[in-house]
């Protein structure tokens, strides 16, 4: 049994072989030429940071992350101002987190619609997110955005936390 079991596995050496004979590139091929090109464009010996982005083919510098400068401000809602705006439009803001303390509020990007929402006490809500309380939602954007309240029986209060690209 031994002695099949060795037989075939040189059958299968030599079929293997043939194979391999049979398949490889010749040189000047085009499977040789596009393996010369991928490992002469490799990019392994670079750190894994500089090659996340590419700009033409070629690893470009990443700025970090991490904000240079930050702030914290809570707006407060009420009967006498039930529309305030949350975030002025601006371009150094990389992020900010939207906090409801105390009630519900819409947020609009828009103040037509966040007055609308406010007045109409929902019932005219196109234009608006409805953000419940004690849900933290982040803020991606440059854009203006404008807080109205739920309900003005009670203040509502906005914690805003933000962070720039510095100067």
């Amino acid at each position: 049994m031994n002695e099949i079991i060795a037989e075939a596995e040189e059958w299968v050496e030599d079929a293997v072989g043939e194979v391999e004979h049979a398949l490889r590139p010749r040189a000047g091929g085009k499977i040789d030429t596009a393996r010369r090109m991928a490992e002469a464009h490799s990019d392994k010996d670079l750190p894994v940071a500089q090659t996340d982005t590419l700009i033409k083919g070629k690893p470009v510098a990443v700025d970090s992350l991490l904000p240079e400068n930050g702030g914290a401000i809570t707006v407060t809602l009420s009967a006498a101002n039930p529309v305030l705006p949350l975030l002025p439009r601006d371009t150094t803001r990389r992020s900010a987190i939207l906090l409801a303390v105390d009630n519900d509020v819409y947020l609009s990007t828009l103040p037509g619609a966040a007055t609308a929402a406010a007045a109409t006490g929902g019932a005219s809500a196109q234009g608006v997110f409805y953000l419940p309380k004690g849900v933290g939602v982040p803020w991606l954007s440059a854009a203006p955005l404008w807080a109205a309240a739920t309900t003005t029986a009670t203040p509502s209060r906005i914690s805003v936390a933000t962070a720039y690209k510095g100067g």
